[in-house]
């Protein structure tokens, strides 16, 4: 008899959601995580100044959308607590202009119509129309985001997107829009630059490449579909509350969660995974716990090749998981403690900038957005720092001393640079010497944008792919959503062909299940561990919940009104 019915590798956000779920659906559960704590990518620390707190990975979190508030009790009796600007993104521009994003949509029209006129027409029109048919687009962004990836979601996906093109008077059916990039449909979309590239910054930093055919197109169509909700938040207390949350939920409902236990090996027996072995350095050294399922939270590469191992997976298949991507959605993050808020030269422009908790700087039209993208994918660090900004205290203040701030810039970077500044570098290593100057070259361009931020400047944290890979070695290279989101790791195709057979999380390998580098992607919108946790608890005959049918937006459109904002502006 097995010792659970589920063990969970590795105890990040998706999978403790999916150890939550399958914990309350009955099923004996276990979480086995390598580190003292869970939640490696949803963390809040005190690296540096002692009472300022950083959120070293998801910060713009997104779990408000998910059906798991509600199913899981997160908000209601876990004490998750939500919090906001009522702009939710900008992009400011060198010329002292900016263009906003806000929670209210009258607020992104307002911003956008002083642009074009055009363009906050149609922004207005889509959100006519999909208030008009919310149900059905509710029911697409569920079914696209919260179930395995079919041909069926796609196509109906598709009449929604053809609906929102014939409400903006746009002739442009969805085969068309899957086959071009994001650079291509928001030009062809939207007249203004200031627009496209703001909405160019947000697939980026969304984990959809705007240089990408179908994932860069449906990322600026997600955040078209997202656009008159825009559930974006940040937790009070920091992003570790999720993680926290999600812990108290597992536990609450009956899951086991064992830290300092690093799995060496998924055991396997006439092909089927039947338990997990522990490293000699876990708390319980090599111990072997069995299980009738397994679900991995690491990423493809580390599950099968070290610790599923590739003799015992056929060579094809080997060859394939070997040469997956982890090249792109790779960060140098620079992060501060701050005298007080940033003053952004374009506040007065618009001043809804200084209510905005994260943007965009650098880029002042497609084609430099484009140039930078290219040089990304040709791992050349772009001579020009074009990157998002978030400023943390903006919503929770609690976050630094009283009178105090902390601010950080993401630089979407290649992970293993080969050149930058007409200089050849070696690589992953090469981090570890061009960091503080690739920092000052970060705060001298914060500066530009937001003159005084240098005084501001009490404190500084550098965290580089190099670093992030050392924090946490699932995320090879560094990469923050289990792998890079490109066409041939994308929808059906992800993680890479031949490895999931009959679902979204189901392996070839019986009774392994995947909830990393799986779709839609490694991220606080809880998605991966929510399919991973719907597959198990079908295969064991657990799903058939009363509590387990809420749908995404449900409780987000529900609660909108009730999540503070502004907190920490002054």
């Amino acid at each position: 008899m097995a010792d659970y019915d589920v063990i969970i590798i590795g105890g990040g956000v998706n999978g403790l959601a999916a150890a939550a779920y399958l914990a309350r659906s009955g099923l004996k559960t276990l979480v086995l995580e390598a580190r003292g704590e869970c939640g490696a990518h949803c963390d809040t620390t005190e690296p540096g100044l002692p009472g300022f707190v950083h959120n070293l990975h998801a910060t713009w979190l997104i779990q408000a959308m998910s059906p798991c508030i509600v199913e899981l009790e997160l908000v209601s009796r876990f004490g998750l607590e939500h919090v906001a600007t009522d702009y939710c993104y900008a992009k400011s521009f060198a010329d002292g202009k900016n263009v906003l994003m806000g929670v209210d949509p009258i607020l992104t029209f307002n911003s956008w119509e002083r642009h074009s006129e055009k363009d906050g027409l149609m922004f207005m029109q889509a959100a006519d129309y999909m208030m008009d048919n919310l149900e059905e687009t509710k029911l697409v962004l569920h079914d696209f985001l919260y179930k395995a990836p079919s041909e069926e979601i796609l196509e109906r996906t598709g009449k929604v997107i053809e609906g929102i093109m014939a409400a903006c008077e746009i002739d442009l059916t969805f085969d068309q829009i899957w086959n071009m990039n994001g650079f291509e449909l928001t030009k062809r979309l939207y007249e203004s630059e200031y627009i496209r590239t703001m909405l160019q910054s947000f697939t980026w930093i969304g984990g959809m490449p705007p240089i990408h055919p179908n994932v860069g197109s449906m990322g600026a169509l997600l955040t078209m579909m997202c656009g008159p909700f825009f559930p974006v938040h940040q937790t009070k207390g920091g992003s570790h509350a999720l993680t926290h949350a999600l812990v108290k939920a597992a536990t609450a409902y009956g899951a086991k969660i064992l830290p300092c236990c690093p799995v060496t090996k998924i055991i396997t027996k006439n092909g089927e995974a039947v338990g997990v072995q522990l490293s000699e350095h876990a708390v319980f050294p090599g111990e072997a716990i069995s299980a009738n399922k397994i679900i991995s939270n690491c990423t493809l590469i580390p599950t099968f090749k070290h610790m599923v191992g590739y003799d015992n997976i056929d060579s094809d298949r080997a060859a394939k998981i070997d040469k997956f991507d982890y090249n792109e959605q790779n960060l140098f993050a620079t992060y501060w403690a701050l005298d007080g808020a940033p003053q952004f030269a374009s506040s007065e422009y618009d001043d809804g900038i200084q209510r905005c908790f994260m943007g965009y700087f650098g880029g002042k039209d497609t084609e430099a957005m484009t140039s930078f993208g290219t040089d990304l994918i040709n791992r050349v660090i772009h001579p020009e720092i074009r990157a998002n900004w978030f400023i943390p205290t903006l919503t929770d203040p609690s976050q630094a001393p009283e009178g105090c701030h902390t601010a950080f810039v993401w630089l979407d970077a290649p992970p293993c640079p080969k050149s930058w500044k007409n200089g050849s570098l070696d690589g992953l290593p090469a981090w570890d010497e061009i960091k503080y100057e690739m920092a000052d070259q970060v705060v001298e361009t914060f500066e530009k944008y937001a003159p005084g931020f240098k005084k501001l400047i009490k404190d500084q944290i550098i965290y580089t792919p190099y670093d992030m890979q050392r924090n946490n070695p699932s995320a090879v290279l560094g990469n923050w959503l289990g792998g890079s989101v490109i066409p041939e790791q994308w929808y059906m195709k992800r993680p890479v062909q031949g490895v999931l057979q009959g679902g979204g999380s189901r392996t070839f390998l019986k009774n392994l299940y995947l909830s990393n580098s799986i779709h839609l992607f490694g991220y606080t919108g809880l998605s991966s561990g929510y399919i991973a946790a719907s597959e198990v608890a079908e295969d064991m005959g657990a799903r058939e919940q009363v509590w387990w049918t809420e749908k995404a937006l449900d409780w987000y459109l529900d609660n909108i009104n009730e999540i503070p904002q502004n907190l920490g502006v002054r």
